[in-house]
């Protein structure tokens, strides 16, 4: 109010200066209480919810309808004084993204997909629930006089404490994720602005002025069924105004969803609870004056009558709705096609829209929260129709920055309904707390676009400057690691590792985890080692770490343990290890070691020893005990294991596993696991534990069938996805503890960057035999 110009205008500026309504005297806003509450107009309190919802498309039927039945349970036990609004907006999705720095690969990578990113003009869903304790009478004197004052504080306090607890019901109920929108950081007065133009911002309060006020237009243009919004934007901006005409005979849940593929849409509802006594009486009278006119046939007397009967025992509840479709665009043309969009999905549900015209302004002003008097449409209806109609349904945008533990998504991917997602492997949690979970199962057949997938996220992990070492299988990802500027190396059967455990376990520390994995070595089935074995092996560890560095190696060990008692079977099965043994190349030696974990990025085919259990077994072990050591810095690590259920497939994984899953969790590594089908992970003497992991992204299978999923508690909707998917789209089911959703992970804006992630023949093809041996070899005309 004190932004109005104060001094008179001359006639010459009368000439140019335009005249048009001024905007924030339509706004019901006047003042806040608190930091979560304002004041009306009419002296009317409310608080805005933004609601985390369940995802409508992966959601269990269940968990569908209960969320509806909830939430018209609670306004059933209500009336007049409350009013409920539901919002369904969009906001700019806040990606949150740290920058990958430098000239290589995963910046080359991070670019095409920024920039494809870009183009998309990424938005995430925004659901507002409102609830409006009304005055049942206006304030009729000056907001600001003392007669005002005296009215305002005689039953504020009660209204407010009328007003908290509904919303604590609502908080505590409803079993979705809730927020309270506060003034104090923008996200209160940003929802009511974007109420008005489609466009989210945060919105502070100003300097002696209502709130209204703050959260305006400059001016706004009524033409016909046009609005128009020019002052304040770049490009003149237009709306058009769709209000509900008529309803269906049937509702369900969520039949309103389709509209969300609309980015440029502002969905409100409006719903005021009806008191029991007066729908009671209305089907009464009903009842009465179609008897009276000889009107009253079959179907149409029962449901009156089945009305009357469950409005008097309190099976359902009644109220005023109203359903509002703001469409925004940049042009008359992309207008209209909108809205013959917007039409077209209302009437698949059963719902006459009609554009208003006469009506577009009270219409356009009726969405904001406490303009109830401008409502025009509000036919009644059932309070269960109504949830249904303004359903919590919402694909979820992952978790912000400040609630990982590595500081930052690992990429943004599009949800299927288009909104932005903020893939991370971690749960959201506090930062500076240990490490959330991460671990996670990628489950999809050969061809299927797992394999790539994984290596795009590795390369994106760069951004936390994760550490990456990756268990391969055919060299499917050798080329990705070449072009991360990793090591890459392949594990040989019958060659030597030149891997050396009896050298590199050293102190106490080191000889107890020796003596524990020398023991399940040489163990078989049932065969333990006896009390004799087990201290002559224990007295054997402790020689060999006084023993001189080149005595430290299984072709000597084999001497420190003698016939105790066993015609020295304990020492012919080490000496299996040594020289002389048939698994003498599992530690022979070697120039090198076949394995150098000092790069950032590292690499290790396992192809040849995934079908010789007892080498496999042996080898990585170790392997994992090296690493181990490694994690124990606590930088941000990705260890990527293909073949999963084969690499795990033995007692002695099946009993380590667990444990260990839980230890590097803590040391800041996700552990990423890779199978093809469901029968190997069952089949897996690990399978219960790969099966369990707690994020899994699953990608269709059109081979497969239900009972190769049973184990994976998926839903009816989730599995009718992963058994038919979607003809000719890149998609996986990303699943966590708590919600599920549909992630579109087509990568092919890479363009050749994605021939470098998948590698293979189309790899070489592209790049050539050669492609090791230069530098930036992905850098082609194309790229």
């Amino acid at each position: 109010m004190f932004n109005a110009r104060i001094g008179p205008i001359s006639e010459r500026a009368q000439a140019r200066v335009p005249k048009s309504p001024q905007f924030y005297a339509e706004m019901p806003y006047a003042l806040e209480v608190d930091d979560h509450t304002i004041r009306t107009r009419d002296n009317a309190l409310m608080m805005s919810l933004e609601i985390q919802g369940i995802d409508g498309i992966t959601a269990s039927d269940r968990d569908i309808l209960d969320l509806a039945k909830s939430f018209a349970a609670i306004m059933d036990g209500l009336d007049d004084r409350f009013t409920f609004y539901v919002h369904r907006l969009m906001r700019p999705a806040a990606f949150g993204l740290k920058p990958i720095y430098g000239d290589n690969f995963a910046h080359d990578v991070e670019t095409a997909w920024r920039s494809h990113l870009s183009g998309r003009n990424l938005r995430e869903f925004m659901l507002v629930l409102t609830v409006v304790r009304n005055k049942r009478v206006p304030l009729k004197v000056p907001l600001f006089t003392r007669a005002a004052k005296r009215l305002l504080d005689r039953n504020t306090e009660e209204r407010l404490g009328e007003l908290r607890e509904v919303v604590s019901i609502l908080e505590t109920s409803l079993g979705v994720g809730t927020k309270r929108l506060k003034i104090s950081d923008g996200t209160l007065l940003g929802f009511y602005s974007a109420i008005s133009t489609g466009l989210y911002r945060p919105e502070y309060r100003g300097q002696h002025t209502l709130i209204a006020e703050d959260v305006s237009l400059l001016s706004v243009r009524f033409k016909g069924p046009v609005a128009e919004f020019r002052d304040g934007f770049d490009t003149p901006r237009l709306a058009a105004v769709l209000s509900i005409w008529r309803n269906g005979n049937q509702t369900w849940p969520g039949m309103l969803d389709a509209l969300d593929t609309g980015t440029d849409t502002v969905i409100s509802h409006a719903y005021t609870p009806v008191a029991m006594n007066k729908v009671s009486e209305l089907a009464k009278r009903r009842i009465q004056q179609m008897e009276a006119a000889g009107d009253l046939v079959g179907s149409i007397a029962d449901d009156l009558r089945q009305t009357y009967d469950d409005v008097e025992s309190g099976r359902i509840g009644f109220g005023e709705h109203q359903l509002t479709i703001t469409v925004f665009a940049d042009s008359e043309a992309a207008l209209e096609d909108r809205v013959s969009q917007v039409r077209s999905v209302a009437e698949q549900a059963k719902i006459k829209l009609v554009r208003c015209n006469d009506t577009l302004a009270a219409t356009y002003f009726a969405t904001h929260p406490g303009n109830q008097d401008y409502q025009i449409w509000n036919p009644l209806i059932k309070s269960v129709n109504f949830a249904d109609m303004a359903s919590f349904h919402m694909t979820r945008a992952g978790a912000v920055a400040d609630a990982l533990p590595w500081r930052t998504p690992i990429t943004v991917l599009q949800t299927v309904t288009g909104a932005a997602h903020r893939f991370s492997f971690h749960a959201p949690g506090d930062p500076n707390a240990e490490p959330t979970i991460g671990h996670t199962l990628f489950l999809g057949p050969s061809g299927g676009g797992k394999s790539s997938t994984v290596a795009f996220l590795a390369a994106q992990s760069q951004r936390a400057r994760a550490r990456v070492v990756l268990f391969d299988k055919d060299q499917a990802l050798s080329m990705a690691i070449t072009a991360m500027g990793g090591r890459y190396t392949a594990i040989r059967a019958g060659h030597p590792t030149g891997l050396n455990p009896l050298l590199t376990e050293r102190g106490p520390r080191g000889e107890a985890w020796l003596m524990d994995w020398l023991a399940r070595l040489v163990e078989r089935g049932e065969e333990k080692l006896t009390p004799h074995q087990a201290e002559a092996l224990k007295s054997a560890v402790r020689q060999n770490g006084q023993a001189p560095d080149e005595l430290r190696t299984f072709a000597h060990f084999g001497d420190l343990i003698g016939d105790v008692g066993d015609n020295r079977a304990l020492a012919m099965k080490l000496a299996e290890w040594g020289p002389e043994g048939r698994y003498n190349w599992v530690f022979g030696e070697a120039d090198q070691p076949v394995i150098d974990l000092s790069s950032d990025v590292t690499g290790i085919d396992l192809t040849e020893i995934l079908s010789m259990a007892t080498e496999r077994t042996a080898v990585l072990s170790y392997i994992f005990r090296r690493l181990e050591l490694l994690f124990e810095e606590k930088r941000p690590t990705l260890l990527v294991i293909d073949e999963a259920s084969t690499v795990f497939d033995d007692e002695f994984f099946a009993r380590w596993l667990p444990k260990w899953l839980v230890t590097v969790r803590k040391l800041n590594v996700v552990v990423v696991l890779l199978t093809q089908f469901p029968s190997q992970i069952r089949e897996s003497r690990s399978g219960s534990i790969i099966q369990g992991m707690p994020n899994q992204v699953i990608f269709p299978n059109r081979a497969a069938d239900v009972p190769d999923y049973e184990g994976f508690n998926l839903i009816d909707n989730e599995l009718h996805f992963v058994l038919t998917g979607r003809t000719g789209q890149r998609q996986a089911l990303l699943r966590s503890h708590d919600s599920s959703t549909i992630l579109n992970v087509d990568l092919s804006p890479l363009g050749p960057l994605l021939t470098a992630l998948g590698g293979g023949e189309a790899g070489i093809q592209a790049f050539g035999p050669d492609y090791a041996s230069r530098k930036h070899f992905w850098r082609t005309d194309d790229a």
